[in-house]
């Protein structure tokens, strides 16, 4: 395996999952709690809104803007990148998905060229960044001749 390109695959990666990461997650306050004036009894369900902490742009410099190289030196905030969750909820499969990722890419740039079908198209960003046209594109092998 080459590790020369890995490091960046994981920027990639990294930067990908920021973009596109589950939208909310659902908790159940164990306690009562008052946070910034608001408070939420013990019992009541919350909804953690993850894609507005990863598009934040008091940790995130230009937020909507899909850049591999912020993560070079980078080191977020405790709290501010959590697509694989935190603290006792944080996936022990988190090290492993990201190098199948970056396996997968790897062959597949090496091996596979993308044509979009509308590269045109309009972007949302809600709940996610994605184009409206879910990015369709034609998967073109490259010839090994």
């Amino acid at each position: 395996m080459c590790h020369f390109h890995i490091p960046f695959y994981f920027l990639v990666v990294d930067e990908t999952i920021r973009h596109i990461t589950i939208f909310s997650a659902f908790r159940e306050a164990a306690i009562d709690v008052n946070i910034n004036g608001y408070f939420i009894p013990k019992g009541w369900k919350v909804l953690v809104w993850l894609s507005a902490l990863h598009m934040d742009p008091e940790y995130y410099s230009n937020p909507k803007e899909f850049n591999p190289t912020r993560w070079d030196d980078y080191n977020p905030g405790s709290g501010t990148f959590i697509p694989f969750g935190v603290g006792r909820r944080l996936c022990p499969g988190r090290d492993l998905a990201k190098y199948e990722i970056s396996i997968f890419l790897h062959y597949f740039v090496l091996n596979y060229k993308l044509e979009r079908i509308n590269p045109e198209c309009p972007i949302t960003s809600f709940p996610y960044s994605k184009p409206i046209d879910n990015c369709l594109a034609k998967v073109i092998k490259i010839s090994d001749s």
